[in-house]
């Protein structure tokens, strides 16, 4: 019969090894005699014993028969003497030491492994490339993730740094816009002073080098109001048409049309299209939408197919170029709202925004603020028809 001993302490696993230590130190070539002999010679006896032995010979230990269980029993039960009694604090110590020694050799190699990582600059490389070839796309990737743990911390952090595509795809908006983020997008920058118009007077700050100072004074106090006229166009369900003649525009045209949920014309205006429509909208597709911009699928009568289209607001980014299509507007009475330079004529256009529009950056950051309040009408009137819908 088999039966399982349960953990004892560690002064009684102490005899126990104690007890059979001198079966092991015959098979190293230690006699029993030899195992009597002073404490120094059973330590010198213990250290031959190597510690996977002692721990085989203890888990040996968990299944053992009835009659050998009786026997360790009453070793158990029977006081050290005191060769057993050195014995065990000998042995007591040498537990302690091996787990504090274990412990230490578990953080070193840690450490070892760490600093090994960090010293070797590339120990994945299969393969170095000639000094007179390029680098192998495996060495660019390992010389990248090198710098970022050596030397990609070190320097000065640099913040607030301008980044193009920002005025594009998330431009502040009109609470947000400062004169320091403006001049900073040289808004303030006009034309040479010869080709300046008298009627732009009242938008100049002064001359510098040679260029007129646009003041971004008004320049705000102008912006403010056209975004308070495109967010409420917008919230009322109007038609916004953004006009914009230059190729380098055209993917910022995209990005406010399709935030503010309008049109744009980045190619050329084609002359007639405000004062014309019958023949132009004739071409159109027309189709009835509700408040959430979505088609009711409704027919429309010959009367309402005939009607003419045209916007409810239209911004010109450059009217210098674009005279044809402000006329138009004027004589449809189209409200519009453009970019006024110092050669520009503020006159032709019903809400001016004094500002360089020969600069990509200075026209993106004032079509991105734009858009944002056009964006922020058209979902209060998104907001306002889904509660009148659930009530």
């Amino acid at each position: 019969m088999i039966t399982m001993l349960r953990s004892i302490p560690l002064k009684q696993s102490n005899r126990l090894v104690s007890s059979l230590l001198p079966k092991r130190l015959n098979h190293t070539g230690v006699t029993k005699s030899q195992a009597k002999q002073p404490n120094s010679d059973i330590v010198e006896g213990i250290n031959n014993v190597t510690n996977e032995d002692i721990v085989s010979k203890l888990k040996s230990l968990r299944f053992v028969s009835v009659d050998e269980s009786k026997e360790i029993k009453s070793l158990l039960n029977k006081p050290l003497t005191e060769k057993e009694l050195e014995l065990d604090e000998e042995l007591t110590k040498f537990f302690e030491e091996f787990k504090h020694s274990q412990a230490k050799a578990t953080t070193t190699d840690a450490s070892t492994s760490n600093h090994s990582i960090s010293t070797v600059p590339f120990p994945f490389l299969k393969s170095i490339t000639k000094p007179e070839e390029s680098y192998s796309p495996q060495e660019l990737y390992l010389r990248q993730l090198n710098h970022a743990k050596t030397t990609a911390s070190l320097g000065a952090k640099i913040k607030d740094t301008y980044q193009p595509h920002q005025d594009t795809t998330s431009p502040p908006s009109i609470e947000e816009t400062t004169i320091q983020k403006l001049m900073a997008a040289n808004v303030h920058l006009g034309q040479s002073v010869p080709l300046y118009r008298p009627s732009t007077q009242q938008f100049i700050y002064g001359e510098y080098n040679g260029l007129h100072i646009i003041d971004l004074n008004q320049t705000l106090q102008y912006l403010k109001r056209a975004c308070s006229v495109v967010e409420g166009v917008a919230e009322n369900g109007g038609l916004i048409l953004i006009l914009g003649t230059r190729p380098q525009w055209k993917v910022s045209l995209q990005a406010a049309a399709r935030r503010m949920n309008g049109y744009f014309v980045s190619t050329r205006w084609i002359p007639g299209t405000l004062t014309n429509p019958t023949e132009l909208s004739r071409i159109w597709s027309k189709q009835e939408i509700d408040q959430n911009d979505v088609p009711t699928g409704r027919t429309l009568t010959n009367d309402e197919m005939s009607c003419i289209v045209k916007p409810d607001l239209l911004i010109v980014l450059n009217p210098t170029e674009n005279r044809n299509a402000l006329y138009e507007a004027m004589k449809t009475r189209v409200p519009t709202i453009g970019i006024i330079d110092t050669d520009s004529e503020p006159s032709l256009v019903t809400y001016p925004i004094p500002g360089n529009d020969d600069s990509n950056r200075s026209v993106n950051l004032l079509l991105g603020i734009l858009s944002k309040a056009g964006e922020r009408g058209l979902n209060k009137r998104l907001k306002q028809s889904s509660t009148e819908r659930t009530i």
